[in-house]
């Protein structure tokens, strides 16, 4: 998996645009600055969103060269960000001090996502905000991106059953118009969540 993510982005840079999600851009600017992690956060267009606005933000991807990438761009944006390379399956938390976590279209198989899950709960301050936005199982067979496996796509159930320490602010499953560099284009069914940290 991590050869295929790294072939992505040494075939082309920006493969999911410059641009923050948009999802991401509208929910972070209700919430105070402080501390935000991004985990599988691409080529940094959404750490570089976040920086920019006065977050201080970790930023860590699988794929090597995604990171190297995103370290250029980042450079160039002219912002400071704690980015690194990294499987979110191998990191145990050392401080439960993130006042947001980020997550769009992290793709994880079913078997990993408890595991995945519960490093993203325990990142949260009590307090913080948790911003997910990833494809549902009703993008199958769609043309506008995403994972060709049922096994790679999410149940808006999930969330309820693995962020059990959130209080719900806002969660939908909607078909939205994807711009998003050229691996993200046209519409997708996808699940959005907001939770504040109990």
């Amino acid at each position: 998996m991590k050869e295929m993510w790294d072939e992505k982005y040494t075939e082309a840079k920006h493969i999911y645009g410059i641009k923050p999600n948009s999802f991401f851009e509208s929910e972070l600017i209700k919430l105070n600055t402080g501390r935000v992690l991004l985990p599988g956060d691409g080529e940094g267009r959404n750490a570089a969103f976040a920086s920019k606005l006065g977050w201080k933000v970790d930023s860590f991807d699988y794929s090597e060269q995604a990171v190297r990438n995103a370290k250029v761009f980042l450079s160039e944006q002219g912002v400071t960000v704690n980015c690194f390379q990294a499987s979110i399956l191998d990191l145990v938390v050392s401080d439960r001090n993130f006042d947001a976590v980020g997550v769009f279209y992290l793709h994880l198989a079913e078997d990993d996502r408890s595991k995945a899950h519960q490093f993203i709960s325990n990142s949260v301050a009590k307090g913080g905000h948790l911003i997910v936005e990833v494809f549902s199982k009703k993008q199958l067979g769609r043309s506008s991106g995403g994972p060709k496996n049922d096994n790679l796509l999410y149940d808006i159930s999930e969330f309820e059953h693995d962020f059990p320490e959130f209080e719900p602010i806002y969660i939908e499953e909607l078909e939205v118009d994807l711009d998003e560099g050229e691996l993200h284009q046209g519409k997708a069914m996808v699940i959005r969540f907001v939770g504040k940290k109990k």
